[in-house]
Order: C-alpha cells, then sequence, then structure tokens
C-alpha cells in the first residue's frame, strides 16, 4: 500500500489577519427615516468582516451580523470599478454569518449589510465596512485574458482548473481552482495543492473534484471547507480518519453524480493478458504476455464509499484492438512497482455520459479510437461509434455506419456530450489520424475539432452535422484533454483547449509530455460563422522550463450557485 498525505491541501489556516488589511466602519447609517443604532434600529451592533479563516481561498469574507430582530440580510459590494449584490439566507433570524464573494484581489472594497424586516418591508443599510484583499501568490498561474466581448458571451462565471508542468513531467504538489467574470477578472480562486482532474458542481451545490493522481476525490464548499473526500482503498492508505474509502484501485478522468445521489466514476484493474503486441509500427512483431492496465465503470455511495456496480469494461471489447499509444505507461505510477515491470495503457478510458432515463451510459475509450453505449440494466453494447477497422466479427453489429457528406471519424476523443437534440457532441483530438500499422500523421500536420454527430440506433448509423477546426490563423491541435460545452442561454460554445504539446522550437507534438505545454479556453458562437467573443491563455515562454494545462471549464451564473456549509462556517472563528 503507498500512503499519500496531501499536506497542502489540509494545513491549518494561516493568521490571515497579516495577509488581509480589514477596516470597519464604526456607525450604521439609517435608512427610512431610522435613526443610527438605537432601540429602534434593526441592527443591534456594528457588522463585522473578516478574513476567511480557510487560507486557500482568499477572495472571500466572513460578515457577521447582529440583529434585533428576525431579518432577511443581504450584502451590497463595490470595489470602485464594479458593484454586485449578494443575497443572503431566506429564513429570516437575528444572527447570521454572510459570505463577501466575488471580490478582486489585491484591491479595496466596501461592503454594506443591507437588513428588511419581512413583517413590514422596512430595511436599514449600514455603513461601508472596508475590505482589503491580498495580491494573487508569486506562484500564481500566468493567465491572461487575450479577447473579450461580455455582450456576446454566455452571461456568469467561468470556473476552471489549473495544473503546473515542469519541462517534461507533470507538477503533482501544485494546481488551483479558478472563477473569472464576464469581465475577466479573477473573483475566486483556491489553492488546492494538487493537480487536480475532473471538477463539477453536485445537486448540493458543493464542488465536487478528482484529485490528479486519480487516488481521491474532494467535495468543497465555496469557502474551501473540505466536506467529504474519498481514497482509492485497494492502492492508497487513507490520507486522513474521516477519509471515505472506496473499494477501488483508482478513481479517474470523469466523476459524476446520478439522479439517485450516487456517484460514478472509472477505475482501472491490472490484468495479465495472455498476447499483446510488442510493436505498433511493426506488423509483424511478435505478441507476448503483457501485463495490461483495465478500466472499470463504478458506481458506489458517496456517504459510506459502498461499491454497488462494478462493470469490467475489458469483457465487452475486442482484446486485440490497440491504438499507437496503447503500449504507453501512463499507468506506471500506480503499478510498475507491483509487477516489477512495465503496465500496458491499452483502452484508456477518459469519459463517461450518464444517460438515467434509459439506464445506459456512454464511455469514451481514447485508445480504441470509440465511443461505446453500454445498456447497464442488460449489460450489453447498444453501439460503437468509431472507425471500423480493427474490431473482430464479434463487435460489427455494434459499430455504426456514417451516412452523409463530409464525415471523418474521430481518434483519441475526450469529453463526450449529449445534446438537448440527444445528439452526441465531443473534442476529436486527432491524434495520429489513424490506427496501427498505417502511416500516422504528424502533429504539424494534424488538427484538433468540435464535431457533433447524430446517431441513428435502430438503423445503426452516423451522421456528422457540424464540426470547427479553428479559424484560418491559428493552430488548432491539442493532444490530450479538452471538451466542448452547450451554453443554454446563448447557444454558444466554450471549449476548453486545455492540453498543447510542442516541441523546444513551438512545433505540435502528438504525444504527451512533449517539452511546452500550454492552455486556453475560447467561446464562439454557435452560428455558421463560429466568433470567438473570448478568449483566456495560460502560458510561459518557450525558454521558461513551465508549462500549463487545463483538465476541463465549466460556465456558473454566479459565484452563488456554489453552496456555503453554513453549520461548517459558524463552527469557524475568523
Amino acid at each position: 500500500m503507498l500512503r499519500f498525505y496531501l499536506i497542502r491541501f489540509f494545513l491549518q489556516p494561516l493568521s490571515l489577519l497579516t495577509l488581509c488589511g480589514v477596516v470597519l466602519s464604526t456607525s450604521l447609517h439609517a435608512r427610512e427615516g431610522e435613526a443610527d443604532t438605537n432601540d429602534s434600529s434593526l441592527f443591534s451592533a456594528i457588522p463585522v468582516v473578516s478574513p476567511n479563516p480557510q487560507w486557500r481561498a482568499p477572495l472571500v469574507a466572513y460578515v457577521d451580523v447582529t440583529a434585533t430582530k428576525p431579518v432577511i440580510a443581504s450584502l451590497e459590494i463595490t470595489d470602485g470599478k464594479s458593484s454586485w449584490t449578494i443575497e443572503g439566507p431566506k429564513k429570516s433570524t437575528r444572527q447570521m454569518r454572510l459570505i463577501a464573494h466575488s471580490l478582486r484581489p489585491d484591491r479595496k472594497h466596501e461592503i454594506k449589510v443591507r437588513l428588511t424586516d419581512p413583517e413590514t418591508g422596512h430595511f436599514e443599510i449600514s455603513k461601508p465596512l472596508t475590505y482589503q484583499t491580498i495580491p494573487l501568490p508569486r506562484n500564481f498561474p500566468p493567465i491572461k485574458v487575450t479577447h473579450l466581448q461580455p455582450e456576446k458571451m454566455e452571461p456568469g462565471v467561468l470556473l476552471f482548473p489549473i495544473n503546473l508542468w515542469r519541462d517534461d513531467t507533470s507538477v503533482m504538489d501544485y494546481g488551483y481552482l479558478i472563477a473569472l467574470n464576464q469581465q475577466g477578472e479573477i473573483v475566486w480562486f483556491m489553492r488546492t495543492g494538487h493537480r487536480t482532474a475532473d471538477v463539477r458542481l453536485l445537486k448540493n451545490g458543493n464542488i465536487l473534484f478528482q484529485h490528479g493522481n486519480y487516488r481521491y476525490a474532494f467535495e468543497i464548499d465555496l469557502v474551501g471547507n473540505l466536506v467529504r473526500q474519498w481514497h482509492t482503498a485497494r492502492l492508497t492508505d487513507a490520507p486522513n480518519p474521516k477519509s471515505i474509502a472506496v473499494d477501488i484501485d483508482t478513481m479517474h478522468h470523469e466523476i459524476a453524480q446520478h439522479p439517485n445521489g450516487n456517484l460514478f466514476t472509472l477505475s482501472t484493474d491490472l490484468v495479465k493478458f495472455d498476447k499483446f503486441p510488442t510493436s505498433v509500427t511493426d506488423p509483424e512483431a511478435e505478441w507476448k504476455p503483457a501485463h495490461v492496465v483495465c478500466d472499470q465503470l463504478i458506481e458506489f455511495v458517496p456517504s459510506t464509499g459502498e461499491v454497488v456496480r462494478r462493470v469490467e469494461l475489458k469483457d465487452y471489447l475486442d482484446q486485440t484492438r490497440f491504438s499507437f499509444l496503447s503500449r504507453g505507461g501512463f499507468w506506471k505510477p500506480k503499478y510498475n512497482h507491483l509487477i516489477n515491470g512495465y503496465s500496458r495503457d491499452w483502452c484508456h478510458a477518459n469519459g463517461l455520459l450518464l444517460i438515467p432515463e434509459e439506464d445506459a451510459v456512454i464511455i469514451s475509450f481514447r485508445h480504441l479510437d470509440c465511443l461505446v453505449k453500454f445498456d447497464l440494466k442488460r449489460e450489453e453494447i447498444i453501439w460503437i461509434l468509431g472507425t471500423p477497422d480493427g474490431w473482430g466479427e464479434e463487435w460489427q453489429k455494434y459499430l455504426l455506419k456514417p451516412v452523409g457528406d463530409d464525415f471523418a471519424w474521430p481518434y483519441h476523443q475526450h469529453g463526450p456530450q449529449l445534446t438537448p437534440d440527444g445528439n452526441i457532441r465531443l473534442y476529436d483530438n486527432g491524434n495520429y489520424r489513424t490506427r496501427p500499422f498505417n502511416t500516422p500523421l504528424k502533429g504539424s500536420e494534424n488538427h484538433s475539432r468540435v464535431v457533433e454527430f447524430k446517431i441513428d440506433e435502430k438503423a445503426k448509423t452516423v451522421q456528422q452535422l457540424w464540426e470547427y477546426d479553428g479559424s484560418p490563423n491559428e493552430m488548432f491541435f491539442c493532444p490530450f484533454y479538452c471538451e466542448a460545452d452547450l451554453m443554454p442561454e446563448t447557444g454558444n460554445y466554450l471549449i476548453t483547449d486545455g492540453g498543447h504539446v510542442e516541441l523546444d522550437d513551438g512545433t505540435p507534438f502528438n504525444e504527451v509530455p512533449g517539452k511546452h505545454q500550454w492552455a486556453r479556453i475560447f467561446e464562439i458562437t454557435g452560428d455558421e460563422s463560429h466568433e470567438k467573443v473570448f478568449e483566456v491563455k495560460c502560458e510561459s515562454p518557450l525558454t521558461s522550463p513551465f508549462g500549463w494545462s487545463i483538465y476541463r471549464s465549466m460556465k456558473l451564473k454566479s459565484l452563488s450557485d456554489i453552496n456555503v456549509e453554513e453549520q461548517m462556517i459558524r463552527k469557524q472563528q475568523p
């Protein structure tokens, strides 16, 4: 068993009074003809603003309020450039701790507290409380907004994780979650202290995300409170007594909440294959026994970690099919020490899409260049979307046949999504654009694309509806990570182009890692023009040893969509 201590994530808060300057007003300003603090005032004491005791999320502050009777409270905040309002709890109460969020780094803010008597409608507003936020940390990612048209963008807040590379090695003890507002300003961040993979918003409003070493998952709230944590008990010891054990080797690439409340994720198992290719370029090379990493579909109960579904995906796939990366060592940190040899990354599941109303799931297999739809109740394949070459006779009946013009198969894809029309949209990374033993495309010759397919399950056909492969004046080839989300209000597409890999001279490269990694997120309109209305990049110079990647991103209506665990913040002393 390996023991991994998440030291940074669980550090006790430092004294934030040394990090944030806080100046409070000494009196209240009354509205609607009321006098300052007196027997008739709704305020029984001056509100107090204080830094978030969870030091890893410093752009959040606490505002403690005491009223003379049950009231409804809200905050009115300005930073001198913009103003915004934050609603407090809907239930009236006399004592409350409000959360001031969306604060900008290294800026003075004025915060007013508004109290409303729900019985009479009478309200009072305090004099402003002054709050100075800290500058961005010195090791903060070098993100830069390069294109911005707020009036054409999807309204809301962009949330995403950023990971660090040093030369050609991923850095495991560094990571941030970051939120940008409609103007491209940083309005929230949290130091995760580790590489971060899939990030989701749970039904309760908390953030769910995976550790980049695929051994842990975390549930946090807006202020950075750790609500729950899970660890993969077969290969990892508990990092703390409260961590919930899940009886699996890993949890990787995606973690999704089912309407029944359970969590679905992908896991792995090490299997000895009697025959496995020793070369992906020589068709005459001998096949020999190999230790192969195979994927599992896992459903577990969040409160206990109990695994209630375990699907061995290898049992449904053609084990003689492989790609140029199937001999790769992606899983070597997890398994190689156990076998005193090399493990092979055969199929590399990298995405799951739940379809609860059908009791089905779509899984993306990067190294098999396909999506597979499974009927979970019948435990059988419904269809396979992918290039038909290399599949044995048993799988021919599941293969979708292309119809229509301008059709191309996806290769090494990520991020399958279901559209409102029932179509499949994905990010087609496009690595190699062929399979062994054909001649692969070089990265400098290749391209990625966002593509949408329409599937007729009865006829077993697939039609390509549209694709976006970049503008004429930009490189659009991203060999790993990425996704594309449809925005509900504007119909725009938010594209996480998060895994660019280059050689020393800036030439695009097919494989991970390279010598230089950089990432971006951009938004395009949904019409045929696909006009770019937003872009943010994270990139260091070619001469720098540091590189960056972004797993995926999501758009929230506001940071108020993220829950605050009220019972937890009441117990905390700023």
